[in-house]
């Protein structure tokens, strides 16, 4: 192969590896998307396999259409002319104008888009059971499966990062919720009434830590903090399928550090300050014992460095949480995994 086209090639593939699926704007660029899948195939010199963009294009289109109720049609899909159009501009943009698809019409369509692409368009037969919805992909499509798989990836690591957005203002995360519902005999509304009043909790007990430190009752202050932690932990390791036998902070980071392959960080700092707890508490007695002025000068300052230390780690342990929150269900296909392993 000629070493200026090998060179190209590698440059796209960098470019695909890297691509920006959906934009700022939470829009997905419909024709680029669809010349670039299509450019995927020529890559991997199966282009005569790829449907015309102009096809891909379509299909998406027709499926939201279905899909859609009252005014939801003009809400998902928007274009917006270009003003600059040359026509260098026709492989990509054929009509003088971009399409937009916003996440909000995707998500209801993306694996049925995906999927129809391969069986509907490109006519490969349908699996005898149900799998992976771009399973058709051959992985030694090196640039399609490439590009495919790593929309899957984008697309659901967006949504993760949206959901952690917008859970301080709903309240709940919408993966937690999933996840428990599926996981509970409770159904979604129920589950996430359940979450809400959790966090609701939590974020009251966090106001008392803040205002027990503010009045110097700073062993109050600890004491508290280590409920909040012991519970996130708790909660944590009831989602992974662990039921712990108490709320016992050292038994919850000993198994949480047995459940995580990484991010160890936290639990670390968390077993650090639960040694400084414990001399606080402690200490509030071995300081009446002792010399008065010194030690409880001592015990003083002491106190309020390990209830600053607890209220910032309880912050800490919130933002941890919401990260493993969002992904108790997974979403990532592994090369080996069974269909139904993910969405």
């Amino acid at each position: 192969m000629n070493k200026g086209i090998l060179k190209e090639q590698e440059l796209f593939y960098e470019f695909i590896k890297n691509y920006e699926y959906i934009e700022d704007n939470g829009r997905l660029d419909l024709e680029a998307f669809c010349v670039n899948l299509s450019t995927c195939f020529a890559c991997d010199s199966i282009l005569e396999l790829s449907p015309q963009p102009r096809y891909m294009y379509d299909l998406l289109i027709q499926m939201l259409s279905d899909h859609a109720q009252s005014d939801e049609m003009s809400l998902w899909v928007q274009t917006q002319n270009l003003v600059d159009w040359e026509p260098i501009h026709s492989n990509m943009y054929p009509d003088k104008y971009r399409t937009y698809i916003h996440v909000a019409g995707l998500i209801h369509v993306l694996p049925h888009w995906i999927y129809n692409i391969g069986h509907a368009l490109m006519e490969i037969p349908e699996p005898g059971e149900p799998g992976k919805y771009f399973a058709w992909v051959k992985q030694d499509w090196t640039f399609v499966y490439t590009f495919i798989n790593g929309f899957h990836n984008f697309f659901f690591n967006y949504l993760k990062d949206f959901d952690k957005g917008t859970s301080s203002k709903s309240g709940y995360s919408l993966f937690e919720t999933l996840h428990k519902s599926t996981s509970t005999d409770m159904d979604f509304d129920e589950a996430a009434e359940n979450i809400k009043r959790r966090n609701n909790a939590q974020k009251y007990a966090l106001e008392r830590v803040e205002k027990a430190i503010e009045s110097y009752f700073y062993l109050e202050a600890v004491t508290l903090s280590e409920c909040i932690i012991s519970n996130c932990l708790y909660n944590y390791l009831e989602a992974k399928g662990i039921a712990p036998s108490s709320y016992n902070l050292n038994k919850l980071i000993k198994l949480s550090k047995d459940k995580l392959d990484n991010q160890l960080d936290l639990m670390d700092e968390l077993d650090v300050w639960r040694a400084q707890r414990n001399k606080a508490i402690h200490g509030f007695v071995e300081s009446a014992i002792e010399n008065m002025t010194t030690s409880q000068d001592e015990f003083i300052q002491f106190s309020k460095s390990a209830a600053e230390k607890g209220h910032e780690l309880c912050k800490k342990t919130f933002d941890w949480y919401l990260n493993c929150a969002v992904n108790y269900i997974e979403t990532s296909f592994k090369s080996s995994d069974k269909p139904d392993q993910a969405i």
